[in-house]
């Protein structure tokens, strides 16, 4: 294969003359671009390239082939007329003349064939006509050419835009850029995020391999050329060479793209969509979200800026922008979610360096497509403000209709929905309803509550809708922001928008096969989530079902004006005084708040102590040789628990209670000792679990450290002074009380994990459509591994010193000992009516709870009634979310099949908008203007043809669009 390779660099002897021609001339020229091309003559070579004088070319010198210019074979770039006839009288002449200066040559040089010297002299400035040579930058690099052209019509720079030749200047050419060097380019900003400068420093490389250096400079003037060539491109598929309209004064968005598988009045809906029985499917699904990554540093001068079009793309109009924020409301809400979030706690956050900090956007929810003017920039951090001036762009973009209503996913809704009326009611159409939820990745972060009033998963209508489409869009905007952070803001603005249409316009290319794989995959889970809700049906009592669903329909029935009602989502088993609650430390009720110091200093020392469990359970975690970022994170917990125990100090000084001498049967910990020394075997079990089942066993050495100052527990002090007034309640008697109230806590968190992990693996993992579902539900396995694995050492702690304060038998009954089975997930537990059920044996956290656990119950009702309706809580909260999936597919089953629908619709509409004439106020397009609409009516025939027979193979429920009579 090499040798073939190297055979190319020498001139064959059967090749030496041209085969062209019949003159028998020596043939030493040879064309790099031109496929499978011969050796030819110097005549034959410009000949043949008169419609190829951009081509790369090579002179053989007799030794080897040296890089050559067509100009040296009398080559010229003959711009012919872009109306009438094309080649005038004028041209022929010229062309005709230049041939005959050009035979001389031709004969001179078979005659010097035989010297070896064949280097290319200077470029010269004109030729026999006086005709300039010029520059034209092409995909292969730079060229000099004789530029001839004709004066005759005074049409010179149209005729070089008609041969697809756009000068650099129109008073005074010099540089010409070919249309395919412009076209390529911007293929490559678009797919390898090249900049302006990379790709013009790869034209230099092929220009002059050996000294790119030496290429004359144009990267401005590309730059500048990029710019109007894309400008020119959005005018030509907006339609502005055959609409008659003015391409100087272009309405908002009218140069944008957007869906077509998005619900759009008057673009893609029937007539009587109003009348559809399913009217929930016309709300539109929005998402928003920022974007940091694309700021933009200040300019030295930004008054010099030029701007070809503001506010006719993805970007709103500046000035339109900048009045509504100097009026606009900000306000701080303080939500029911109490989380903080990097768009809340920076949001009055101004840069030093940058004048533009990022950027918000809303794009349709259910399929990734920006929505034209709803980009705007922040020039501060994210604020309200930024993202109710996108909402309302949205709803005017897409002319919602207010009888559709709308929907937005947004990562802090909880807090931005609360003042949104007050802020921007006046601005909304009158009577929209708007929806709102949290994407299926930020809801997680949320507080529990937020999870089941604003998950899509649980939201009547959203369809399976994850929200989060905004964070894949980043990604590809991400690739080019680093090459707009210093360009001016008008070629920043233009280079994003030319990104956010070509994403849409991929994704409207791909819409046909994505609604035929959803619809496959929507039918599929739709079967497999009835299934799996009949099971759970067939499990409950028929009255509790019933119950059950008037809860959940009532609180979806009024979600919007009380979202609490869709806590009946979450597990509402109650404990008395002794509520559990989300918290780790041990109750703190009104009514069994601490009175005296030391109850107050207990309290305060569990606290401690389960903070102590939980680094000791990190460090273990670690193993022997953990990395620094991980001592870092272990010395800054520890950092921050030195503080607790000076105060924990002051309070058992406060509770009199006096520190002994450091007992042989201590297990505490010295915090000069290293943690990592006493860590576990390094090839200990990988589970969260094996760690605290080696605690249970006993390996008291590796047991978590007391807090400072003797705990009731443990060994006996040293006596107080006889002047100690006697307490009230014996220390022992205290603990006692406080460590039930904790085990209580914990085992209780235990019960709510336990069901979270055995919904994730009987109704997410085994039915997961895709492998990315199932990683994310590993991770989140693991994240509860991690908390069950916690809960259970400082139980198991808590029953250690229940047994040392000499608790009776009746509270060791409710505290038994826990054993890695007890806490296993089983889907079983889920299932009371498969075979072998009448044989299970529940685990005895569930049948420990005392009567007291269950609201206003009866305290004689013997223990297994309690597990039962323990069971029944659990078997609940899978009921509901196994209605809510099964709801959800159902949804997006009738959504995909209407996406269908509307997809042909929109299609059908670019159609008949590309067919349709001009008003008769405005002139008539030009033939190539009218061939260009006909070509475009044809390819949205196609577009529609092909989705419309597409869907009917996938969905036997299509119902075509198309017939006999439409063409």
């Amino acid at each position: 294969f090499l040798a073939a390779l190297l055979g190319r660099e020498a001139l064959r002897p059967e090749l030496a003359k041209c085969s062209h021609c019949t003159s028998d001339c020596w043939a030493v020229w040879r064309c790099q671009d031109c496929t499978l091309a011969n050796p030819l003559c110097r005549r034959c070579m410009r000949v043949t390239h008169e419609a190829n004088p951009l081509h790369k070319i090579q002179r053989w010198t007799g030794t080897h082939f040296r890089a050559a210019e067509l100009w040296e074979v009398g080559t010229y770039l003959l711009v012919p007329h872009h109306a009438g006839e094309p080649i005038c009288t004028i041209l022929r002449t010229q062309a005709s003349f230049l041939e005959k200066f050009e035979e001389p040559k031709d004969k001179l040089e078979q005659e010097k064939l035989s010297r070896t010297d064949h280097e290319s002299g200077p470029i010269p400035r004109s030729d026999a006509f006086n005709n300039s040579y010029v520059r034209i930058v092409h995909t292969n690099g730079l060229h000099y050419l004789a530029l001839v052209t004709c004066q005759c019509r005074g049409n010179v720079p149209q005729d070089l835009i008609a041969s697809r030749l756009v000068p650099a200047s129109l008073q005074n050419t010099r540089t010409l850029f070919s249309a395919q060097v412009l076209d390529f380019f911007r293929l490559c900003n678009l797919e390898m995020k090249a900049s302006a400068y990379q790709f013009y420093h790869l034209l230099r490389r092929l220009t002059l391999p050996t000294a790119p250096a030496e290429v004359v400079d144009l990267y401005n003037e590309f730059r500048r050329m990029t710019r109007l060539w894309r400008w020119m491109k959005k005018l030509k598929w907006a339609g502005y060479g055959h609409n008659g309209k003015d391409a100087t004064n272009v309405g908002a968005g009218e140069l944008a793209n957007f869906c077509p598988a998005c619900p759009q009045p008057g673009v893609n809906l029937p007539e009587n969509w109003k009348l559809d029985i399913h009217r929930w499917v016309f709300k539109f699904l929005a998402t928003a979200d920022g974007n940091f990554k694309a700021n933009h540093i200040f300019q030295p001068n930004p008054f010099t800026d030029r701007w070809l079009w503001d506010g006719a793309g993805m970007f709103p109009n500046r000035e339109e922008y900048k009045q509504f924020l100097l009026t606009a409301m900000e306000t701080r809400s303080k939500a029911p979610c109490e989380n903080t979030f990097r768009a809340i706690s920076n949001a009055l956050a101004a840069s030093k360096v940058c004048d533009i900090t990022g950027i918000v956007a809303i794009a349709c929810a259910r399929h990734g497509c920006f929505i034209p003017n709803a980009m705007v920039n922040l020039f501060k951090s994210e604020q309200q403000k930024n993202v109710d001036f996108a909402l309302l762009k949205t709803i005017e973009a897409i002319g919602i209709d207010p009888e559709q209503g709308m929907m937005l996913m947004y990562d802090i809704v909880c807090q931005y929905i609360i003042n949104l009326q007050m802020r921007i009611g006046h601005l909304l159409p009158l009577d929209l309803e708007i929806d709102r939820a949290i994407g299926m990745f930020h809801v997680h972060a949320h507080k529990e509550q937020c999870f089941f009033r604003y998950s899509p998963s649980l939201i009547p209508g959203a369809g399976v809708t994850a929200g989060e489409i905004l964070e894949s869009l980043w990604s590809g905007l991400n690739g080019i922001s680093p090459s707009t952070r210093t360009a001016t803001l008008a070629h920043r603005a233009e280079v994003l928008d030319d990104h956010a249409c070509d994403s849409n316009h991929k994704k409207l290319l791909g819409m046909t096969k994505t609604l035929s794989r959803r619809y496959n995959e929507a039918t599929e889970n739709h079967r497999v989530a009835v299934e799996y809700l009949a099971e759970q049906t067939g499990d409950a009592e028929p009255l509790a079902l019933q119950y059950w669903r008037q809860q959940i329909e009532s609180a979806e029935r009024r979600r919007l004006t009380n979202p609490s009602g869709m806590d009946i989502y979450g597990a509402q088993t109650h404990i008395g005084k002794g509520r559990a609650t989300t918290s780790s430390a041990p109750d703190a009720d009104p009514d069994s708040a601490p009175h005296t110091a030391v109850e107050i200093w207990l309290e305060f020392a569990l606290v401690i102590e389960e903070k102590q469990i939980d680094i000791r359970q990190r460090v273990r975690h670690l193993g022997r040789d953990p990395r620094g970022e991980d001592r870092q994170k272990i010395e800054k917990l520890r950092t921050t628990l030195a503080p607790l125990l000076v105060e924990l100090n002051r309070l058992q000084a406060n509770a009199g209670v006096y520190q002994s001498a450091p007992h042989a049967g201590d297990r505490g910990q010295n915090q000069s000792d290293d943690p990592f020394d006493n860590d576990v075997e390094d090839d200990a079990s990988s589970d969260p679990l094996a760690i605290w089942d080696v605690i249970v066993d006993g390996e008291e050495e590796d047991a978590p450290a007391v807090p400072p100052g003797p705990l009731p527990s443990a060994p006996p002090p040293s006596a107080p002074p006889p002047s100690a007034p006697p307490p009230r309640r014996t220390r022992s008697n205290v603990e006692l009380v406080l460590r039930q109230k904790q085990a209580r806590t914990h085992l209780q968190q235990l019960r709510q994990l336990i069901a979270e992990k055995s919904f994730q693996y009987s109704d997410v993992m085994r039915k997961a459509p895709r492998k990315g579902i199932i990683t994310r539900a590993r991770g989140t396995l693991k994240g509860i591994n991690s908390q069950i694995s916690w809960h259970c050492q400082v139980y198991s702690h808590c029953r250690d010193r229940l047994i040392a304060l000499g608790a009776d038998a009746e509270v060791l009954q409710e505290f038994c000992e826990l054993k890695k089975e007890h806490v296993n997930a089983s889907t079983a537990i889920l299932k009371p009516n498969a075979r072998g059920s009448k044989k299970l044996k529940l685990s005895w956290i569930w049948a420990s709870v005392r009567r007291h656990v269950i609201s206003g119950a009866d305290d004689e009702v013997p223990a297994e009634a309690d597990a039962a309706a323990i069971l029944e809580s659990v078997k609940r909260v899978h009921w509901l979310r196994a209605r809510a999936q099964e709801m959800r597919w159902q949804e997006e089953v009738i959504l995909v099949e209407h996406e269908m629908e509307w997809t042909v619709r929109y299609f059908l509409h670019k159609m008949d908008y590309w067919r349709a004439p001009p008003p008769p106020d405005r002139e008539p397009p030009s033939s190539g203007a009218a061939a260009y609409a006909a070509r475009k009516c044809a390819m949205w025939h196609d577009l529609a043809l092909y989705a419309d027979k597409s869907f009917k193979n996938v969905n036997i429920n299509y119902k075509s669009l198309f017939s006999l009579t439409r063409n």
